[in-house]
């Protein structure tokens, strides 16, 4: 809604949209990112893992650019929000991401059945870990360091570059998967070991709070000579903890939306029928004055 506010305003002045660029994203707060990954999940992490191994296709600079599913992580890049420049950030197109990649690499999300995992014997999280850096248990003396992990992730060429080889490390170790405790019946794949280990341990606490960030960027031309205007609108919401409940801002901004849209309907404002997404400015107009009453705050620049 606030971008198609934004490109309908420019439209208005007799403008020609250049460019068109959305960043969006469900994050732990600044005080909730205290792990490697500087991320928990709200929701399941096979959901979240697997979202990122999608294809992706967008287009820069009048060409369309594809990405495939596999190669996904290793397409992130460093990001930092103009107007809020404290966030160190990574942007997936269509879609978190160096340290991801290299997990990927080593056959953390790896969907098939392992063998290792099927036997009768549970190994355990550690030697499971042995398996995937492929090193030898007699090679073995019975403890990892970070250090050790990044050597390895670095011999193996699973990645080139020494700083994310260390951080998937700190990952990895943050994790618990150089533990020695029996890997659960229920996991048969190296993406369900995954999984089960990042619930655990990227989950939010009872005092912690997520935050959404949204941010689109406009360019817009004129055919009159006009300078060229940049057009930034900037959403932050962080979870909220009110009499002991706690309130995500993922669910704040999900379902205030889709109840001011019940709410429009009820009150007999949008007179379009059929199946409307709210991108009319007899949705979005309305809907975005109340979702401002409701507190939520939109930083717009323009330049």
């Amino acid at each position: 809604m606030m971008a198609m506010m934004m490109i309908d305003q420019a439209h208005v002045q007799g403008g020609k949209i250049r460019s068109f660029i959305s960043y969006c994203g469900g994050l732990p707060s600044p005080e909730a990112a205290n792990n490697p990954l500087a991320y928990k999940f709200s929701w399941n992490p096979a959901g979240a893992i697997q979202s990122g191994r999608n294809p992706a296709t967008y287009r820069s600079h009048g060409e369309t650019v594809s990405i495939n599913g596999e190669c996904l992580y290793d397409s992130a890049v460093s990001f930092r929000i103009p107007d809020l420049p404290a966030f160190a950030l990574e942007i997936l197109p269509n879609r978190f991401a160096e340290i991801m990649g290299t997990l990927a690499r080593i056959g953390f999300f790896d969907t098939e059945a392992h063998p290792i995992l099927t036997l009768t014997k549970r190994p355990t999280f550690g030697a499971f870990l042995l398996e995937l850096l492929k090193i030898k248990s007699e090679d073995f003396d019975g403890t990892m360091t970070e250090e050790d992990v990044k050597e390895r992730i670095l011999a193996l060429g699973l990645c080139k570059v020494q700083v994310t080889a260390l951080k998937t490390a700190k990952t990895i170790l943050y994790l618990g998967f150089h533990e020695q405790t029996e890997i659960p019946v229920s996991c048969r794949s190296a993406f369900d070991v995954a999984c089960l280990r990042m619930e655990e341990r990227l989950a939010y606490s009872s005092e912690e709070q997520d935050m959404v960030l949204l941010h689109h960027e406009v360019e817009v031309e004129f055919p009159d000579g006009r300078p060229v205007e940049k057009h930034r609108s900037t959403l932050l919401e962080f979870g909220k903890t009110k009499n002991g409940k706690t309130t995500t801002a993922m669910a704040f901004t999900v379902g205030i939306p889709a109840a001011i849209g019940a709410l429009l309907i009820l009150e007999k404002k949008i007179k379009t029928r059929g199946v409307l997404r709210p991108i009319e400015p007899q949705v979005y107009v309305p809907a975005l004055d109340i979702l401002q009453a409701y507190g939520l705050k939109l930083l717009e620049k323009t330049e």
